[in-house]
């Protein structure tokens, strides 16, 4: 029988979903200002710009995505890039990265140190509200809201 879990775990599970998809608008946020920047530099001007502002805003650009998995103590959230390069490309998402892990009892949001599990301090947390803001807020997908300053 399934394992019932606590309005908590209810809770950093919903916002670690809403985490997933910040993440992935940051990205796409990041790639338009890159297209848009290039097409009004004279030198690194190329049609491929325009063709990936295309594709972006049609929704069939292959962006990076942000997926969690569920572990025994944590939710990970892995990038995943679109594998389309060279002769033996898949053609479909492969996981890359990890960006971030999360406590499923706790919500502490902690930095990777490796693919199999956090830094030593949390960084934010998904159950309390101000700081949950925050780290939506500072959210960005290649992870620099993570470091501890």
């Amino acid at each position: 029988m399934p394992k019932t879990l606590t309005t908590n775990e209810l809770t950093v599970l919903g916002r670690v979903d809403i985490l997933c998809g910040a993440l992935e608008k940051d990205y796409e946020n990041d790639n338009i200002r890159l297209h848009e920047s290039s097409l009004r530099d004279e030198m690194h001007y190329s049609p491929y710009h325009e063709e990936q502002l295309a594709a972006i805003e049609d929704g069939t650009a292959n962006l990076n995505k942000f997926k969690s998995y569920e572990g025994r103590k944590y939710h990970k959230i892995v990038m995943q890039e679109y594998d389309d390069m060279g002769q033996y490309a898949t053609h479909q998402y492969k996981d890359s990265s990890v960006h971030a892990f999360i406590d499923k009892k706790t919500g502490d949001v902690f930095k990777p140190a490796g693919w199999q599990g956090p830094a030593k301090y949390a960084r934010f947390n998904l159950l309390d509200d101000n700081s949950y803001e925050e780290c939506l807020f500072k959210a960005s997908w290649a992870g620099g809201y993570l470091y501890m300053r």
